[in-house]
């Protein structure tokens, strides 16, 4: 097997030095390791500017998709219409082109999760999970105006009731989440985030409740009894929460892989359980499919993956998608003149890049090669663990979001520096796992590569 991985600098390197030192005035800066060479990056390769290439299972935290420089993505961007949608930004909801039209159609007809009515788009992830909160919230308040023999629109209630609203007494409803879900670092978001302290130290929050969310043990074989019953567990602790907040449960969010959380699992049982618990409660259920959306399980949204009896009433994206947004069943299309609006409210460039991408999944039949090269994957990091049980454990994935545990932060990142100075490239999630996102291009040989990498830096630290 012929490997591209080369690193002959320290890392950073010398190059890479002086432009991360010029680059200060961005807060940003203290968090570079490399500077990437976006000419001569290729494939599941990053070139640096140092002339170091690596092994990318990072994927700048699953944003890439198709690899670098991809003649598909690459085709679009050097096209009249890519440069037009570029320096003529429209504000979406108000001025569009026919491309924003024919995307939107094109989307619903072939790529959009089973039963969705409707598309918002924002510029990413975050805002997009923001927008879909904020959609649950709009629907709930308006039944339980009406239920009350009130308008459900806001603008028709009196002056007072509108006066409360202004001071900010908008709702005493919840949107209850799940303990160590990421959800995006908006103040929205953020309440139904519990991932790490350093993402809600000091800022103000919701107090909306979290339910504890299965721990699953691995191998599964060997836990099986025992996961099933953290399951029950955490649907009682569900139960309990709704009943608590009966009548003002919004919505019941979670992700079909909680991926900042350290890369944790439930089976498709425990997620129809919680849709049903959600609809019982009349709460939306919001599948946050920010990570697992756009390929990275084997499927195209991991919603299919969960035999759900209906489709969720809100299914959020981001990342692989190149923009974020939300899909909405019909009773959570918002309609209401203002309701659901931002200036942009859909990029024209970022969404040309994005229909790319969806089109070469699917033409290339980059679907099955994740699942048939993660369940591939997966294998060889299992014999990872078990060569070396004592600085490995517990891997674990789905299709290309694979992870296995260090027995503390220190070895992780020592892990992580090794592998990188070597020549490949991973990342971190949780409080001590190993993180890869590979992109969805990657085959065997790239894996064979990598697990032989990461397989002499398990050898050195279990010394």
């Amino acid at each position: 097997m012929t490997t591209k991985r080369h690193v002959a600098t320290d890392l950073p390197g010398p190059r890479a030095k002086e432009l991360i030192d010029r680059g200060g005035f961005d807060m940003q800066s203290i968090y570079r390791a490399v500077i990437v060479d976006d000419v001569r990056s290729e494939g599941v390769w990053l070139a640096d500017v140092d002339g170091n290439v690596f092994l990318d299972l990072f994927a700048s935290f699953a944003l890439g998709a198709l690899g670098y420089n991809h003649p598909a993505l690459v085709e679009v961007a050097r096209s009249e219409a890519f440069a037009h949608a570029s320096v003529n930004p429209t504000s979406t909801p108000f001025l569009t082109t026919p491309f924003w039209i024919a995307f939107v159609e094109e989307v619903k007809a072939r790529f959009a999760p089973r039963g969705m009515d409707a598309m918002y788009c924002v510029d990413a992830g975050g805002e997009g999970v923001e927008s879909a909160i904020k959609a649950a919230f709009i629907v709930h308040g308006e039944r339980r105006r009406v239920a009350s023999g009130k308008p459900a629109n806001p603008l028709e209630l009196d002056a007072a009731e509108q006066a409360e609203i202004m001071d900010n007494a908008g709702t005493d409803a919840v949107c209850v989440s799940f303990t160590g879900a990421f959800h995006g670092r908006g103040l929205g978001p953020l309440s139904a985030t519990h991932s790490k302290l350093v993402h809600k130290a000091d800022l103000p929050a919701f107090r909306w409740p979290q339910v504890a969310f299965p721990e699953w043990r691995y191998p599964l074989a060997t836990f099986a009894e025992e996961n099933a019953r953290a399951e029950d567990a955490s649907l009682a602790d569900l139960a309990r929460v709704l009943d608590r907040h009966a009548g003002r449960v919004a919505a019941v969010i979670v992700e079909p892989v909680q991926a900042e959380g350290g890369d944790r699992h439930a089976s498709a049982s425990f997620f129809r359980r919680v849709q049903a618990a959600a609809r019982q409660a009349g709460a939306a259920f919001v599948l946050d499919e920010v990570q697992t959306g756009c390929g990275p399980t084997g499927a195209l949204w991991a919603a299919d993956l969960l035999e759900l009896p209906e489709p969720a009433d809100l299914v959020t994206f981001g990342k692989k998608m190149q923009m974020g947004g939300f899909f909405a069943r019909k009773e959570y299309a918002i309609k209401q003149f203002g309701r659901m609006y931002q200036t942009r409210n859909g990029d024209r460039a970022r969404a040309m890049l994005g229909l790319a991408i969806l089109r070469t999944i699917e033409r290339d039949g980059l679907l099955a090669n994740v699942r048939e090269t993660g369940a591939y994957f997966l294998a060889r990091l299992e014999e990872l663990c078990a060569r070396h049980p004592s600085v490995a454990t517990s891997a674990r994935g789905r299709g290309f979001l694979l992870s296995f545990d260090m027995p503390t932060v220190a070895a992780r990142d020592d892990l992580l520096r090794r592998a990188r100075q070597r020549g490949v490239m991973a990342t971190y999630t949780g409080t001590r796992s190993v993180r890869m996102r590979p992109h969805l291009i990657t085959g065997r040989a790239e894996v064979d590569d990598a697990v032989g990498v990461l397989d002499e830096v398990l050898r050195e630290m279990s010394r």
